[in-house]
């Protein structure tokens, strides 16, 4: 069997340290495939919390992973020499090698991790392709239910539905659109994404809990949509049309451009990201421009700063991810995509976290790596408690 602890770096690490405990921790984990699966579950999972890295930290994960080591072999407390600190120390290096493993494999493409068909007991699957289509008759379209291909057609535009989980309006030039503007509106229940083509070829991508309003053909001088919660856009360039996003009362302008938008009701900000090109952030009292690597926070007014766009657009990506995030914000955004109700217990350790999760795991295993910072949950139906 191939050493389960193979990176470099960790191996480094703990041959500076003690080399006997490295060869007894490695050599347990051979002899166990039990002990084996429980760490190498951990590891593809594991956050980058912003306080790991530091040794008060560490030691508070160290514990954590003491115990579901214990809970497998049942080891006795005290080890006779010269293994006697081979348990502590190993288990601070295996914290640190799965950080260190996870910041590096976060910082490439993410590969898919298979899901379980069905999510076991006390436990709740993730999201996926859901929406609701509303057409401008008021009759509604649930989208995950539909067949792929053509689900209607109004105002000129074919709208169709791929096997990939997009939503396509394309122009019929057979049929001449038709004068007055209607909108369509699609949404998102908590739970759910969807990513929508608009007929100018502008694409939109909806986070769970979220919804656009549009027209079904644009007009020759704007485009303007209307949006609540959260959305990554890349927009057509059209110079004689503006693109324009409502959301509130602010107002984003762009000619061709890729931005995400963060508004939730329930969220601190709005959040503007914009990865190409420009956009005007625009409220009631102040007007911001924004470059390629800007985000614009508005609360009483709008704040620029530089920000890591792969960041603000993880979750088009697969993964979910929080910087310097308390265990409230962090609960919210699973909230959101795990579609469940939070309820906190007594006195919630104050904890920071910074880190990024792939968002095709069960529930459980995300709580699974928050408990690493002593932070404590269990599963109830739809219901996640949160206590200390």
């Amino acid at each position: 069997m191939s050493p389960l602890i193979s990176d470099e770096r960790f191996i480094n690490y703990c041959l500076q340290r003690n080399p006997v405990d490295v060869l007894y921790w490695e050599d347990r984990l051979r002899q166990d495939p039990e002990l084996e699966k429980e760490v190498a579950a951990l590891k593809p999972l594991v956050l980058a919390l912003a306080g790991q890295s530091q040794y008060n930290e560490a030691q508070q994960q160290q514990e954590r992973l003491r115990q579901l080591i214990a809970e497998k072999e049942q080891l006795p407390k005290a080890l006779p020499s010269p293994y006697k600190n081979w348990y502590r120390m190993a288990a601070a290096a295996v914290v640190l090698a799965l950080l260190t493993a996870g910041i590096y494999l976060f910082k490439t493409p993410a590969r898919p991790i298979p899901v379980a068909q069905q999510a076991p007991a006390a436990d709740v699957a993730p999201g996926g392709n859901k929406a609701m289509l509303t057409l401008a008759d008021g009759s509604r379209i649930a989208l995950d239910d539909a067949a792929n291909g053509k689900v209607a057609q109004q105002a000129g535009v074919n709208i169709s539905k791929t096997k990939n989980g997009q939503l396509v309006y394309t122009i019929d030039p057979a049929t001449a659109p038709a004068a007055a503007i209607t909108y369509n509106t699609i949404q998102t229940p908590n739970g759910g994404q969807y990513q929508v083509n608009l007929p100018d070829g502008s694409k939109v991508w909806l986070n769970a809990a979220s919804s656009l309003s549009f027209p079904v053909a644009f007009t020759a001088h704007e485009r303007a949509v209307k949006l609540t919660g959260e959305a990554y856009f890349e927009i057509a360039p059209d110079g004689n049309a503006p693109f324009k996003v409502t959301v509130n009362n602010m107002t984003v302008q762009v000619l061709g451009t890729h931005f995400n938008i963060m508004a939730y009701a329930n969220e601190k900000s709005i959040n503007t990201t914009l990865l190409e090109g420009a956009v005007r952030i625009t409220n009631e009292k102040d007007s911001k421009v924004l470059s390629p690597g800007q985000q614009a926070r508005l609360t009483d007014h709008i704040a620029v700063s530089d920000t890591d766009t792969d960041d603000a657009v993880a979750w088009k990506n697969g993964m979910t991810v929080f910087k310097n995030a308390d265990i409230q914000s962090i609960m919210r955004q699973i909230s959101r995509w795990y579609d469940v109700e939070i309820e906190y217990k007594g006195e919630i350790p104050e904890r920071l976290f910074t880190g990024k999760i792939p968002r095709n795991v069960n529930v459980s295993k995300v709580l699974r790596v928050l408990e690493l910072s002593q932070i404590h949950f269990s599963i109830s139906g739809k219901k996640i408690i949160v206590m200390p």
